[in-house]
C-alpha cells in the first residue's frame, strides 16, 4: 500500500498510545500552518528616502554605515524595505542627515520630490 503521508499514517494508528501521538501530530500540523500564514501577513512597509539622501550627499552605503555605526548591508536592507530600523538607528540617521526622522522614514509613500518643488501654485500638477 503506498504511503499517503503523515495524515495517512495517523489515520491507520489504532493503539491508545498512538491516538495521543496522532493528536499531537495533528496539533503540530495545525499550529505550523497557522504560523506560516501569520508570517505571510507582512507588516505595513516602511518607506524611506535613504537612497535619495545618500545620492544627494554622494555617500556610498559603506560610508553611511560607518558614519552611523552599522554594517553596510543594514543600509541596503533599510533601503529595500527588508528591515525596519530600531529607534536608536533612526535617531542616528536623523542626526547624521540633520533631518527629522519623519523626513527619512514614513508609513505612507513619499510624494515625489519633483511635485514638492515644482508644483504649480494653483494646485494643478
Amino acid at each position: 500500500m503506498p504511503d499517503s503521508g503523515i495524515l495517512g499514517k495517523v489515520g491507520r494508528m489504532r493503539h491508545p498510545v498512538h491516538s495521543v501521538a496522532s493528536l499531537d501530530v495533528l496539533l503540530y500540523l495545525y499550529n505550523n500552518r497557522s504560523v506560516r500564514s501569520r508570517k505571510e501577513e507582512a507588516p505595513p512597509a516602511l518607506h524611506t528616502r535613504l537612497p535619495v539622501l545618500r545620492a544627494e550627499r554622494g555617500l556610498s552605503r559603506q560610508a553611511l554605515a560607518e558614519a552611523v555605526g552599522v554594517n553596510y548591508q543594514t543600509i541596503g536592507y533599510l533601503e529595500r524595505g527588508d528591515y525596519s530600523p530600531s529607534l536608536e538607528l533612526a535617531f542616528r540617521l536623523s542626526e547624521h542627515f540633520g533631518l527629522p526622522i519623519e523626513a527619512i522614514f514614513s508609513r505612507q509613500p513619499f510624494a515625489p520630490l519633483s511635485t514638492a518643488y515644482y508644483a504649480r501654485k494653483d494646485g494643478v500638477p
